[in-house]
């Protein structure tokens, strides 16, 4: 990674696509940090442009900051990239296996309800209730 550039945090937000105030989240919740102040101001190098992109990609394929923060300090500093990803995604997949069966289900339900033919709520409730088809 190349260092030598010396970001503001608006300079960050902007080459990131965020907003200031997500790069100072991400500072306080640990994932990024400044590499110095200057005149009290944080002063970044590219490698937080970096991190931040690191960071959206794995929010966009579903990881919480909980779980980036594992990938980025929850190994020993040697576990190479692959190992990681391979754990959290393994994690991952299974939390999105349970969740397409529930998904699955809820489908079901909304189409079974879609076409009630109860004549009120009582009915309905009667019947769920019963563990009976609406």
């Amino acid at each position: 990674m190349n260092n030598d550039a010396e970001l503001g945090i608006g300079e960050v937000a902007r080459r990131a696509g965020v907003r200031a105030s997500a790069v100072r989240y991400y500072e306080e919740r640990g994932l990024i940090a400044p590499e110095r102040r200057r005149g009290g101001k944080r002063v970044y190098g590219n490698d937080a442009v970096e991190r931040m992109a690191l960071i959206s990609f794995a929010k966009e394929i579903g990881f919480t900051l909980d779980e980036i923060r594992m990938l980025l300090d929850g190994f020993e500093g040697a576990t190479p990239p692959g190992q990681r990803w391979s754990k959290l995604a393994a994690e991952k997949l299974t939390q999105l296996d349970v969740m397409s069966q529930r998904i699955e289900m809820m489908r079901a339900a909304l189409q079974r309800i879609s076409r009630c033919q109860c004549a009120d709520l009582d009915q309905c409730a009667h019947r769920i209730a019963a563990k009976q088809r609406c």
